[in-house]
């Protein structure tokens, strides 16, 4: 593999081992297709049941390139029978002093 390339729809902050940063701006968003079924109303507010189907804008795996995706787009790629070992998710998150993620130590193999 020579590439990494962010399939999420948002930039990725890698933290190095120096401290520094590699950022991986998004790409393209690869994701889970969706379905909904009614399960009913609370105080007028709708709930639904999620179901996940297959990956949406993944491209097909070749030997050169690691994406970049959401969990849920890598449980997607595994039931469809898609090969998951170029897929990478971000992993143990950073925090800003508000509570909000900034970035990532890791990146995971799926």
């Amino acid at each position: 593999m020579n590439n990494i390339r962010n399939l999420t729809p948002h930039a990725i902050n890698v933290q190095l081992g120096d401290g520094s940063f590699q950022t991986f701006e998004s790409e393209g968003n690869a994701r889970a297709s969706q379905s909904f079924a009614e399960a009913g109303c609370f105080k007028g507010i709708r709930f639904v049941h999620t179901k996940y189907g297959a990956p949406v804008d993944l491209p097909e795996p070749d030997d050169e390139t690691y994406y970049i995706v959401s969990t849920i787009t890598v449980t997607a790629a595994r039931e469809s029978g898609r090969t998951t070992d170029d897929l990478l998710t971000a992993v143990d998150p950073i925090r800003d002093e508000q509570g909000r993620i900034i970035g990532c130590k890791a990146l995971a193999l799926a």
